[in-house]
Order: C-alpha cells, then structure tokens, then sequence
C-alpha cells in the first residue's frame, strides 16, 4: 500500500529580519500548488537574541501565514513565546497553527545565545494516511528521539535545520542513517546563507527507507517540487533493541571506565541514590527530571545491608536483586551500581560524577559529596518533588489496611 503526498521544498536563506522572512515565506505558500510545504529551523526569524522580539509580531506573522495556507500545510520553524522562548516547529493550515515540535536537544553555545530554553512537545501529525515526526536540526544526532517517534508509526520524518556547510555530509549522512534503521522517509530541509559568520550548507535531501537519495539540492537558494509515493517499508524495524536490563547494572570499576570514555565524547553523567524499595510515582518523576539534567544518569542503589543499617531489620521489604531489576528497568535509568556503605561517598569520590542530584528535603550543605562534585567543577541540583508520597507512607498505609 502507497500514499502519495505533493510536497514544496523551500531551502531558502534566511535573515534575521522577521519582515523579509515573512514576505519570502508567504510568496512560496501562495505559488505552491503543493499539499505540503517545507522551510527550515526558524525560518521566520532565524537565529538572533529572540528575547527581543516582539511576542506580538510573531504571533501576527503565523496569523498572516495562516491566511494564506488554505488547505495546505504549511511547515515551518518559529520561536515560541510561553514562560521560556523555545525553537519551535509549526504546521499551519487554515484549521489550525500545531506546534508539531520543539527543539529539545540544545546546540551548545547558539542556542543559548539566541535566548533558547528547552521544549517538550513532539507531536505527530497524519497527512493523508501519511503518519509525519519531527526532529529539528542538532536533533538529527539523537537515534533515541526518531526511535521513539517509530512507536507511533511514523512513516515520514522532517528534519529542519540550519545546518552548517563544514558539517554537511554529517547531515546528509545522519539523514540516510536514521531513514535505513528506522525504515522510513526522511527529508532534511536547510537553509543557506550564513549565521553571524557560520555558512550553511544547504544540500536539503530526501531519503528512502532503503537509504536511496530521492533528490538532493545544493548549496543555494531553492525551492523544488516533488511527487512522494510512500510506501510501507519491506522489512521489520527492530523494536527489541533497547539496552537488556542486565547490561545496565555496573560494578565501580567498570562504571569508572565507562564514563571515563563517555566524557571524552563531551557526554555528562548525572549521579544520585538512594535504596529505591517501593518504587512509586515519586520515583519516577525524579529519576526522569535526574536524567534530563545530562547524558547518562548513575543510580547508586544502597545493599541490603547498607539498608538494614539505616533504616533497621525491618527494611528493605524487597530485596536487593528485586531493587535492581525494577531500577535497570527504567528508561530513563543507564546504569545501576550497588553500595555497601552508609553513604555513597565512596563512589562519588571513585565516580567524579558532573551533577549531583537529591531531593528538595536535603539542604545544601548536608548533601552527601556536595562539596567534593563542586570542587571538581560539578554542580549540586535539588529536585522538587511532584508527588507527596514517600516509601515508609505506602508501608504505613499498608500497616493500617492490614
């Protein structure tokens, strides 16, 4: 079975000047005949300080963008303006202006400068049976967020970037990589011009799930239109491939070695512990927080003994093999490490984590190892918790069914 999708292609350069964008962009919507119509990463300001930008004009500018798209739709990246500015990327038809994604994996040093905070949304958008997902730009990099997309049955995956021409066949490359291992169409939609004094490579492709270029422009200003036939692809994508549980749980010396190697790749481990004996929502929402502070998050998991010595003979109510298996479990969990001691202050010391995280109930300067991370250039995060509830309050309710 097939689908076929009539899509424009606008590779254009992009200023930061929203009122040149603008026109640029409302003068390819009006002369597509197209159903769908592509720009790149925040292609209607491009990247400058955001955080001086009117919220208005760029609310009027989508608004006018809207007028025009009919019963297109009209892709393309903006910022959104909400408590934090975040690199968004819209869908806009006469129906509706969808924020489809924002941009969660930052660029180092751009990003920031641009004003930009981390987004959350990821929505997928189905386009005459056609199921679309995005990633924006740096995104590219990340097999993790175009997997998760493929739980949803995407088969067409929009990448918008302002990807720069030092770097273009990563981008092409990453492009035919993530459309062979996930068995999708992916389309890589850039700009060209220059940002402050970075030039962007263009090279906008399209890609098959077999990793055959379709089309592939070049480094200037273009706007092509095509006829996609998408087809359902012809082998299985391997969902069984997450990392097995059992790999995750570490001794120190292999953790050492580990992380040793991650961060020379420029990759930041995230530590916290704790005994973790019923897991409950608490958990996991602060597990999950943990880990979006970095690249891998350690848990160091108190042993039985260590357990029985801080809290008494009564605990843990699961045992230690149990603790582990429900922890490494856990997606947003790499790797476990079990302790002995009363405090994990040995395996800081071994570990040299580059963030430390507890909970909101621990002062400052009570925590295990605080003054140790800090002086190794580290920082000590405090979580605040969502959820009221606590391990000994679910024994207790227990007891009192009981």
């Amino acid at each position: 079975m097939s689908h076929e999708l009539r899509l424009t292609l606008a590779q254009i350069e992009i200023q930061p000047d929203i009122n040149q964008n603008l026109r640029k962009i409302i003068s390819v919507v009006r002369e597509s005949k197209d159903e769908v119509i592509l720009f790149p990463e925040l292609s209607l300001t491009g990247y400058q300080d955001l955080r001086r930008i009117p919220h208005q004009s760029i609310q009027d500018a989508l608004s006018e963008i809207q007028r025009y798209a009919g019963p297109k739709h009209v892709f393309l990246g903006a910022p959104y303006v909400g408590e934090d500015i975040t690199n968004a990327y819209f869908c806009i038809s006469e129906r509706e202006k969808l924020i489809v994604a924002e941009k969660d994996l930052l660029f180092p040093g751009l990003d920031d400068i641009a004003g930009l905070s981390r987004g959350i949304r990821r929505e997928t958008i189905e386009i005459k049976g056609v199921k679309v997902g995005t990633l924006i730009c740096f995104e590219l990099r990340s097999p993790e967020l175009a997997r998760a997309m493929i739980n949803e049955a995407i088969s067409l995956l929009l990448v918008p970037a302002q990807w720069p021409k030092a770097r273009i066949d990563h981008f092409q490359t990453l492009l035919k990589a993530r459309a062979i291992e996930n068995q999708i169409y992916v389309i890589g939609i850039n700009g060209v011009g220059a940002i402050g004094e970075t030039i962007l490579g263009g090279g906008s492709c399209l890609f098959n799930p077999r990793g055959e270029p379709i089309f592939s422009l070049g480094e200037d200003e273009e706007v092509l239109s095509i006829k996609l036939n998408i087809e359902e692809p012809s082998l299985p994508y391997p969902l069984k491939t997450p990392l097995p549980s059992y790999q995750k749980v570490k001794s120190l010396d292999e953790l050492m070695e580990i992380s040793q190697h991650r961060r020379k790749r420029g990759q930041i481990m995230v530590f916290t512990n704790g005994c973790f004996d019923i897991l409950h929502a608490g958990h996991i929402d602060y597990l999950k927080r943990a880990r979006s502070l970095g690249d891998f998050l350690v848990v160091g998991l108190n042993s039985d003994a260590s357990i029985r010595k801080i809290k008494g003979r009564e605990r843990p109510i699961n045992s230690q093999e149990m603790r582990i298996e429900v922890l490494a479990g856990l997606a947003t969990v790499d790797y476990v490490v079990v302790f002995e001691d009363e405090t994990p202050e040995r395996l800081i010391r071994a570990l040299k984590p580059d963030v430390l995280v507890k909970g909101e109930d621990w002062e400052e300067d009570k925590i295990i190892g605080a003054d140790f991370v800090r002086s190794h250039g580290g920082r000590v995060e405090r979580i605040k918790f969502t959820y009221s509830t606590s391990t000994s309050n679910i024994i207790q309710k227990i007891k009192a069914l009981s």
